[in-house]
């Protein structure tokens, strides 16, 4: 389970710190390689453990190809997709697609969503954090 927010840099060649909480809970799970691909709901990169990711991609594959709407999205979902490992030094290295879609700059923010991390630059990720969630937006977990 990922939670928390980490303010790190990312270099010039792609490179960031996974923050040793995460890498830390990927190696209690026995999770060797992250997957990364585009959100669709805000500029930002996702990171699935390759379990979280099998599971999608079997949920995935069950849609039609005759869905052009679930095609679509299977469409954003596989081509945007990047197996990645994290060096010795626990970096991952964020492919330039990747960077430019979420632009990643200097400071990035990763944050735990669960059973998913997201990658943000920092500017995105405040301005996110700024917006206040509208009534019908709130999600209630303790129900």
């Amino acid at each position: 389970m990922f939670f928390g927010t980490f303010q790190h840099a990312i270099d010039q060649k792609g490179r960031t710190s996974l923050p040793a909480r995460f890498r830390e809970a990927l190696a209690q799970a026995g999770e060797a390689k992250l997957v990364l691909t585009q959100y669709p709901h805000w500029r930002s990169v996702q990171a699935l453990p390759m379990s979280v990711w099998k599971e999608l991609e079997r949920k995935v594959l069950e849609a039609s190809p005759l869905d052009a709407r679930a095609q679509r999205n299977v469409l954003r979902f596989y081509s945007t997709a990047q197996e990645v490992d994290l060096d010795v030094h626990g970096r991952v290295l964020v492919p330039p697609s990747l960077r430019e879609y979420a632009a990643l700059a200097k400071d990035v923010v990763w944050v735990g969503m669960g059973r998913v991390i997201h990658l943000f630059d920092r500017a995105t990720y405040d301005e996110q954090m700024s917006r206040q969630l509208a009534e019908g937006e709130v999600v209630d977990f303790f129900k």
